[in-house]
């Protein structure tokens, strides 16, 4: 329920405070005071577009506030991802909440939960979820199939309603997943591109085996091969040097003198250490007599030994030019190689993951889509009847109404629903939109919003101008469906009808005036007793001192609070 509404600086409205009660509230005023711009008040908490050109001049910015009583249990029946929550979140007191939207003359407009700046989605979801808003523009609306297609939801009740928020969501999630198998379908397309190149690189690196110090290795034994000859010369020299076979050899040498000076140890025991030396130079000699020989035999152990260094050291030289450059580099390339390999095995997985949520999704879609379509095949002639006899009271006695609900092809079906009337006997049943006329059309609007707002109980109704061309005894009967459909809940109306106003509990007039610096304002006042007559006089096309006048004005008020 709205508590209180603050226009500041808004069109022609200076300052505008209203505090709409919980049944019928009225307001009115003479053509060009202001009427609409209440309404565009009200639209920019709804989350409207904010127009600069809408501040007052000489006004630095424009105000529109609400105080909006919370009912029991709002905020626990908003899905988690409601942008609603959001102003819970900043709310002070989460029962009673005062949201604003404050547009600068220049600048970026701000939307306000008690005083913080919130998002406007946020403050819009908040105040539609709690205001529903009807205004001349709502009958263009209101022949498009989503809007009769909500009305019949909420004609249906809160199980349709709340199964046809699943079946968007559940269709917002096939599109998202759709999306996902999409993307990861040209990913996987793009990795089995890359996958062939990525396997070559791993199975040329696995074929050869690489490994640093092997390759060090071969390239010194290459250089061993490559000079054999002169290397088996120098072998053979330094062998007849160590071992000559008779006493010319160093080995034989170096023996002949360690037994020398063995045999002169007891004469003199310091050559001791001499004798050492000797035995370490003596075993040294043989150790490199062995190397050496054994170096000897291994240059001509292996004649094609030459050739497969040099093809092995071919293969690394390739990988490296291809894959490199150096055999540490391949080595990188490979292990990244093995890691990317099993990156997209696993997206394989993901992606069955994905097909397989997305099939799940499709599923339960597919099936709440039935379920959704039985409720409003059974509330759709429900909801006609209902229509058909509110048109009675509002002085269509032989309007027919059809409620068709048919389903288009998807994969999750979708339903679409068409209203088609006649809204006189002998005519041809057509469209809503095709079969009234501007003032029939009015009617229709209050009847399904009536019938609509019988299952909404917690929320406020605002109707701008829905009685537009209606007049006569018809003005009458909509004051009065308008003040029956107040009970029990809050309705705000603007309204040029005095019928209409006279059935309010509540009535503001906005009177036009000049501010001092010339320019054109309005400002809002409550009006009752005789200032009240004073207006349904106004509205009834009479001067306030117009006897008849007054008199018709005091019926309209005393049979509008009967």
């Amino acid at each position: 329920m709205i508590r209180e509404i603050e226009i500041r600086d808004l069109v022609v409205i200076e300052r505008a405070h209203i505090e709409p009660v919980a049944g019928l509230t009225a307001i009115t005023g003479e053509t060009g005071a202001g009427k609409t711009v209440v309404a565009q008040a009200l639209g920019l908490l709804a989350g409207g577009q904010a127009d600069p050109r809408a501040v007052r001049p000489g006004a630095k910015h424009a105000l529109v506030q609400a105080t909006i009583a919370v009912p029991d249990g709002f905020w626990d029946s908003l899905d988690e991802d409601d942008p609603a929550l959001q102003v819970r979140d900043l709310a002070e007191d989460e029962g009673e909440v005062v949201v604003a939207r404050r547009v600068p003359a220049e600048g970026r407009a701000r939307a306000l939960v008690d005083g913080q700046v919130a998002s406007r989605e946020g403050v819009a979801a908040f105040v539609g979820a709690l205001v529903r808003f009807s205004g001349q523009q709502e009958q263009r609306r209101l022949v498009g199939p989503a809007a009769q297609l909500a009305i019949l939801d909420a004609f249906a009740g809160p199980a349709a309603v709340a199964l046809a928020a699943r079946v968007a969501g559940l269709r917002r999630s096939l599109a998202a997943l759709t999306r996902r198998a999409d993307e990861a379908r040209h990913r996987r397309e793009a990795a089995e591109r890359e996958r062939e190149t990525l396997e070559t690189l791993v199975a040329a690196v696995d074929e050869v085996a690489p490994d640093p110090g092997e390759e060090e290795a071969l390239r010194a034994e290459r250089g061993r091969l490559m000079h054999a000859g002169r290397l088996a010369e120098a072998a053979a020299t330094a062998i007849g040097l160590l071992d000559a076979g008779d006493d010319d050899g160093a080995l034989t040498a170096a023996g002949r003198a360690l037994r020398a000076i063995e045999q002169a140890l007891d004469l003199d025991p310091s050559l001791v250490r001499v004798r050492d030396d000797l035995a370490a130079g003596e075993a040294s000699l043989q150790e490199a007599l062995i190397g050496v020989r054994r170096y000897a035999e291994d240059l001509g152990a292996e004649p094609g030994r030459l050739d497969w260094v040099e093809g092995r050291l071919d293969r690394y030289e390739a990988l490296s030019r291809r894959y490199g450059p150096g055999t540490a580099a391949v080595l990188v390339r490979a292990a990244d190689a093995r890691v990317a390999l099993g990156t997209l095995a696993a997206g394989e997985a993901g992606d069955e993951r994905i097909a397989a949520e997305r099939a799940a999704v499709l599923t339960e879609g597919r099936s709440a889509a039935g379920d959704l379509r039985r409720l409003r095949a059974d509330a759709a002639p429900r909801l006609a009847t209902r229509v058909q006899a509110e048109l009675r009271d509002l002085a269509m006695p032989g309007a027919t109404l059809r409620v068709d609900v048919a389903v288009e092809d998807g994969e999750v079906p979708q339903d679409r629903v068409s209203l088609v009337l006649r809204a006189n006997p002998g005519l041809p049943e057509a469209p809503l939109a095709e079969a009234a006329s501007g003032g029939e059309l009015s009617r229709v609007l209050l009847a399904l919003h009536s019938v609509a707002a019988s299952a909404e109980p917690g929320v406020a109704w605002v109707f701008d101008e829905v009685d537009a061309g209606i007049g006569g005894v018809t003005a009458g009967v909509v004051g009065a469906r308008l003040a029956s459909l107040a009970l029990g809940r809050q309705v705000v109306v603007i309204t040029h009808l005095p019928q209409v106003a006279a059935a309010a509990d509540r009535h503001y007039r906005l009177v036009k005036g000049v501010a001092a610096d010339g320019r054109a304002i309005t400002t809002i006042e409550a009006v009752q007793g005789e200032d009240l007559v004073d207006e349904i006089c106004r509205m009834l096309g009479a001067p306030p001192g117009d006897v008849a006048a007054r008199a018709h004005a005091g019926e309209l008020l005393a049979r509008g609070a009967s």
